[in-house]
C-alpha cells in the first residue's frame, strides 16, 4: 500500500512538473505561431494589407503570423470573437478606427474599445465614393442632384454599418440635405463586389481598394482637406462644397487587454520594426496602402481624441442622444 502511494505521489509530481514547464514565459514568448484575427473577408483592403505584414512579421517576430478572417457586421464578428480570447499574445486582432470606437456606442457588442490594447497602427486609408465607369452619374453633383429629385432611391454599398464609410455617406446626407439607400455589406470586398455587379449605385469605399479596381470604376469625390497624391484627380468633398465630409479608414494591430506588459513590449519592438521595412514599405505602396505608423504610445494618445470626436459626431448626425 506504502509503495502504491508513494508510486503515485511521484507519479504526480511528474505530472505537475510537466505542466509547469510547458506554460510559456513572458522569455520564451512567442514559441509558436500568432494569429492575427482579420474581421473582414479576403481581399478587402484590411486583409490585403494584414497578408503583406504578415509576410514580413516572421523575421523579426521569430514565428509565424497567420492570417485568420472572421468577417460579418462590419467587422464586429471578428472583434467580438476576439473579446474572449486568452490575453497572452497569440491571438491579435487587427483593429480598424473608426469601427471599434463607434459600434459599441451605438450598438451591443461584445467588444468595447479598452477590449484592445493597441500595439501599432499601420495605415489610414480615405474614403472615396466611386461609380461604375458606364454609370450615368459621372460627378459628386451628379449624385446630389440625382438624390434631390428621388430621394431615396440611389443606392450606396459601404463594408458595414457605422463602419468608416458609412460615417461619411451619413455626413454627405446631412451636410447636402439628402437622403440615400445606405446598403450595409459583410465588408469593402463585398460592396466593390455588389457595385461592379450592377446591384449598388455608389461605394462608399477605401481609396486603397479603388485605387486597385483602375479603369473599371469611376472616383468622384474623397474624403480627405486635400487631394490625395496617390490619385491626385479624385476631387476632395471639401472643395466640392462639403467639407464636413472627411474621413479615413486606419487600422493597426491590437493584442488582448491583459496580456503581459513584457509581451506587449516585445510584440510592439518586432511590429515597429516591420513597419520600417523598406522592402515592406515599398509593397505597400505598390499595393496603394498609405502609410499611417504610430507607436503604442501614440496610439493611445490618438484614441483618447478619436473618442471623443466621434461621439460628438454621431450626437450631431442624430445617430446618439
Amino acid at each position: 500500500m506504502i509503495k502504491k502511494s508513494i508510486a503515485f505521489f511521484l507519479c504526480f509530481s511528474l505530472f505537475i512538473l510537466t505542466s509547469c514547464s510547458n506554460e510559456a514565459s513572458p522569455d520564451d514568448f512567442p514559441d509558436n505561431s500568432i494569429q492575427l484575427i482579420v474581421a473582414f473577408s479576403p481581399g478587402a483592403a484590411t486583409d490585403t494589407q494584414a497578408r503583406i505584414i504578415s509576410k514580413y512579421a516572421s523575421s523579426y517576430l521569430g514565428q509565424e503570423l497567420v492570417i485568420v478572417n472572421k468577417p460579418g457586421g462590419g467587422g464586429q464578428v471578428g472583434w467580438n470573437s476576439f473579446s474572449t480570447v486568452e490575453a497572452d499574445g497569440y491571438t491579435l486582432a487587427a483593429y480598424n478606427l473608426p469601427h471599434i470606437i463607434t459600434q459599441p456606442l451605438v450598438g451591443q457588442t461584445s467588444f468595447e474599445l479598452d477590449t484592445f490594447e493597441p500595439l501599432v497602427n499601420w495605415g489610414g486609408d480615405p474614403t472615396v465614393f466611386a461609380v461604375r465607369s458606364d454609370s450615368e452619374i459621372k460627378t459628386l453633383d451628379d449624385l446630389i442632384v440625382a438624390a434631390k429629385q428621388s430621394p431615396g432611391s440611389l443606392t450606396v454599398g459601404n463594408a458595414g454599418l457605422f463602419v468608416g464609410q458609412h460615417l461619411a455617406t451619413l455626413l454627405l446626407e446631412n451636410s447636402a440635405d439628402i437622403d440615400l439607400e445606405d446598403v450595409a455589406y459583410q465588408g469593402a470586398a463585398d460592396a466593390i463586389a455588389s457595385l461592379l455587379g450592377g446591384h449598388t449605385d455608389v461605394v462608399a469605399g477605401n481609396l486603397s481598394d479603388i485605387y486597385r479596381l483602375g479603369s473599371d470604376v469611376v472616383p468622384i469625390a474623397i474624403a480627405t482637406e486635400e487631394r490625395h497624391p496617390f490619385s491626385p484627380d479624385i476631387p476632395t468633398f471639401v472643395e466640392l462644397g462639403y467639407p464636413e465630409v472627411i474621413m479615413s479608414t486606419d487600422r493597426g494591430i491590437a493584442a488582448r487587454k491583459g496580456t503581459p506588459p513584457e509581451i506587449i513590449e516585445k510584440l510592439e519592438k518586432a511590429f515597429i520594426q516591420v513597419l520600417q521595412d523598406e522592402d515592406f514599405l515599398a509593397e505597400m505602396e505598390q499595393a496603394g496602402a498609405d502609410m499611417l505608423i504610430m507607436n503604442r504610445e501614440e496610439v493611445i494618445a490618438d484614441l483618447d481624441v478619436r473618442t471623443d470626436t466621434y461621439q460628438e459626431l454621431l450626437e450631431s448626425i442624430g445617430v446618439i442622444d
